[in-house]
């Protein structure tokens, strides 16, 4: 426990001397001084002199912070038809980031073809980041994950219990953790840009899903499946899904459902060109008010169920257009309605495989809170 308490100290201050230690989280000296020794020793702290001290002339006080580049582990994001990984060292810095294709649907294939990408950057790594090299892997699928680190079922790939780790822990020699795309992607936003206790982030890609924080903790409901908020029906006699529903709200309000829309009606233009399109009459353009209105519409069910403090819309169009949330806003009619904000999420795409990777940190270090936002790191 004294261990634990001690790093994530160091990890939300970044830098702190030993009397700092002690006196922030109450320990005696002598124990602090222990532990730290302990955790020099397994290249988890490194000490240095303190070059911000400007007021002694004579030796600088010794600081301490955690070792980053003593280890690192690795994120993945497993979408439709491609994947997205990112390397982070011990202190969460992002060591290297790159999105591929996928050419197969089965799992044990587009595991193995992830690992064949993966094996040559993580020789190199391993040898660059020493002594720990990579100390463990997260990964994020779009489906449902269960409290057993299994995948239930995948709309898109139709995975159905399924066990994706263990071809990454036989290939790697590392643990490593499966987690729904939007758990992931809330944690990181909590990780990455503030940590608060309550924090909802709603992703719209190719489907809609609901990351929810409460009270510190990732809420996954009775067997993990909490926050599958793409199926919620907005229309009884609406779109057919593949979940088997009529009118689910992913149908009409993920990033996915805009695109296909407008290509409908602009066929002979790109994506960009069609999305200007929708911008050519200021806002006004029925397409646009029909999409800010399906949004709003499950967000207005979101924020009268759990009344969030603060709700992080993770889209490649709103994220682009933070501007259109005063609208989204404008259309929560409900006098019901009861939160902090409604913003745009400043992680992007990245945000699952940052969460990934941050879990498979967190894991490692054995703590139950990592804050990297007080770094401000550039993602």
């Amino acid at each position: 426990m004294n261990r634990l308490i001690l790093i994530e100290e160091l990890i939300q201050h970044m830098t702190l001397s030993r009397s700092e230690l002690s006196r922030k989280t109450g320990l005696n000296k002598a124990t602090v001084s222990a532990q730290v020794q302990d955790l020099l020793d397994e290249d988890i702290f490194i000490e240095k002199a303190d070059a911000g001290d400007t007021t002694s002339r004579g030796r600088k006080p010794i600081i301490l912070e955690i070792k980053g580049q003593a280890g690192y582990s690795v994120g993945i994001d497993i979408d439709e038809g491609k994947f997205l990984f990112i390397l982070s060292d011990l202190k969460g810095r992002v060591l290297y980031r790159e999105e591929q294709p996928l050419n197969n649907n089965q799992l044990s294939l587009v595991s193995s073809e992830i690992i064949d990408i993966l094996h040559p950057l993580i020789q190199k790594y391993n040898d660059l980041y020493s002594p720990h090299g990579l100390v463990g892997i997260g990964i994020g699928v779009h489906g449902i994950v269960n409290r057993k680190n299994e995948i239930v079922y995948t709309p898109k790939e139709k995975w159905t219990k399924e066990n994706i780790t263990q071809y990454f822990e036989e290939a790697f020699n590392v643990e490593t953790y499966v987690d729904n795309n939007a758990n992931l992607s809330v944690f990181a936003e909590q990780v990455y840009s503030e940590y608060i206790s309550d924090l909802f982030c709603v992703t719209l890609y190719t489907g809609i899903g609901l990351g929810i924080i409460k009270n510190h903790e990732i809420y996954r409901g009775f067997q993990g499946f909490a926050g599958e908020i793409g199926h919620m029906i907005i229309e009884t006699n609406g779109i057919q899904c593949t979940c088997g529903n009529l009118g689910c709200w992913e149908l009409y309000a993920s990033d996915k459902a805009l695109k296909k829309k407008l290509a409908s009606v602009y066929p002979l233009y790109s994506d960009n060109e069609r999305l200007q399109k929708m911008f050519d009459h200021k806002g006004d353009n029925q397409y646009m008010n029909e999409y800010l209105l399906y949004l709003a519409v499950g967000l207005n069910n979101i924020i009268n169920i759990f009344n969030p403090e603060k709700l992080i819309l993770n889209s490649p169009f709103l994220n682009a257009h933070p501007e259109l949330i005063a609208k989204v806003e404008e259309k929560l009619q409900s006098k019901f309605n009861n939160y902090q904000e409604i913003r745009v999420s400043t992680l992007g795409n990245k945000a699952c495989a940052l969460g990934a990777s941050a879990l498979a940190l967190k894991k490692f270090l054995g703590v139950n809170t990592l804050i990297h936002a007080n770094y401000h790191y550039q993602i």
